[in-house]
């Protein structure tokens, strides 16, 4: 792995580039949003394109050696070198609704390594950030995870319940816990949650790399830990889904209960 020196500008340029992006979300939340279907199913809107092409306008403008991996457009296929992780609207089911738990994610990762990460909440204005082995922030508050168990703790999980009525076993599983379950749109919303130390886990089968890069650092240098289901590394080289977000008490108990 190349060694990484950096990275105050990246960090500045992220957090503009979200300000930009969080305007644009808010000025489509409660206006037409031109909602489409991509053929994953998965519905998209006019504010998630529009964020994705600023955020390739803004970064090759400054960073043009640089790719960029977006949910919506990229410049840039997976593999070694810088590259940064975009997902313009995460909870993109719930900004449709009008429920306030989508988020927009800018994360840079080195060699398939997170090295820097922004997420941003329009509704409440807040900025989450940081830096590998510099901590993690949110609006310039340091971030810590909880000590608590499972048994005293809430874990997130999908917000899809359709998946969970048809039989998902590990839903089932962690409902046989004495765990608190929490369930509803974003992704990155029940990971900063994790971060915050209100929630304790987030198991997820569905996310992706665009959907982690950024709050996989954020909870990490809050003092979790970040794996794949299996509780493997996750790897930014090449793509994955699913993962298990933890306050690292709960981690290994939470990876068994997400491979039941």
């Amino acid at each position: 792995m190349s060694e990484v020196v950096y990275c105050d500008q990246e960090l500045a340029v992220a957090q503009e580039i979200a300000h930009k992006a969080g305007a644009i979300m808010l000025q489509y939340f409660d206006d037409d949003q031109q909602t489409e279907v991509k053929n994953d199913g998965s519905p998209v809107t006019i504010a998630d394109k529009k964020i994705n092409s600023l955020v390739i306008k803004e970064l090759v403008d400054v960073f043009p050696a640089d790719g960029i991996i977006g949910e919506e457009e990229s410049t840039a296929e997976y593999g070694d070198g810088r590259k940064w992780f975009c997902d313009p609207i995460d909870g993109t089911i719930g900004y449709i609704w009008g429920t306030p738990t989508s988020m927009f994610s800018l994360g840079l990762v080195v060699d398939g390594v997170p090295q820097m990460g922004v997420v941003y909440d329009p509704y409440l204005n807040r900025m989450y950030t940081a830096k590998k082995d510099a901590g993690s922030y949110c609006d310039g508050k340091k971030l810590s995870v909880s000590n608590l168990s499972l048994e005293d703790g809430t874990v997130a999980i999908t917000g899809d319940v359709r998946r969970i009525s048809q039989g998902l076993s590990y839903a089932k599983t962690l409902a046989e816990t004495d765990a608190h379950i929490a369930t509803f749109s974003g992704a990155i919303y029940k990971a900063t949650l994790v971060a915050r130390g209100k929630f304790v886990g987030y198991i997820e089968h569905g996310v992706n790399a665009h959907d982690m890069a950024a709050v996989h650092l954020i909870v990490e240098e809050a003092g979790g830990k970040v794996t794949g289901v299996s509780g493997n590394t996750l790897d930014y080289k090449q793509p994955f889904k699913g993962a298990v977000v933890s306050n690292g008490v709960t981690h290994e108990e939470l990876v068994r209960i997400a491979q039941s």
